[in-house]
């Protein structure tokens, strides 16, 4: 089994919006078979970006759970995409959690989640890398509304070189709405 260890949280806005948690991966003969994504969050009451995590290409999600909105006013639950066209070539779906895009923010929260992915069998090649990301926070400049103004993505691979690892945040990765 891999483990990795991931921590991001929204800088450029003044907010307290943050995700962090751990990506199991099961595989057999450096083929993966199954991940386990567990997060545990905190979304500022003023973001309107929450957490989004990014599903990859070949990956299906399996099972989510989630105790968003613990103890919150809000009755917005995390919400998982369909296929959408829009996420270019690196991602299948996401799952996004407390993100309301251009209307008010959902009121913020903390809580935890549970995503299990399976691979397409068919697709998922020996010792391939692929990443997950996960994004939060939210931002308005001239205007213009921004979500997932912080973002880390977390290479995952099968193989003998993987290790446990700790992985921190860039901000390379900004959806525009």
């Amino acid at each position: 089994m891999v483990t990795k260890q991931f921590s991001v949280e929204s800088i450029t806005a003044k907010q307290n919006t943050s995700a962090k948690g751990s990506i199991f991966v099961w595989g057999d003969k450096e083929v993966p078979q199954q991940i386990r994504i567990v997060a545990s969050f905190e979304i500022d009451p003023e973001d309107f970006g929450g957490v989004t995590i990014y599903i990859p290409k070949k990956w299906y999600i399996a099972n989510i759970l989630s105790s968003y909105p613990e103890d919150q006013k809000t009755s917005l639950h995390p919400y998982a995409s369909e296929t959408d066209m829009n996420l270019g070539n690196e991602w299948r779906n996401k799952v996004e959690v407390g993100v309301t895009n251009l209307q008010d923010p959902a009121g913020g929260g903390s809580g935890t989640i549970i995503i299990d992915l399976v691979p397409d069998d068919k697709a998922i090649l020996p010792s391939e890398t692929f990443n997950i990301m996960v994004s939060v926070g939210s931002d308005t400049k001239d205007g213009v509304r921004s979500i997932g103004v912080n973002s880390i993505k977390i290479p995952i691979s099968v193989n003998a070189e993987s290790k446990n690892q700790l992985l921190m945040p860039s901000n390379d990765t900004i959806l525009r709405m």
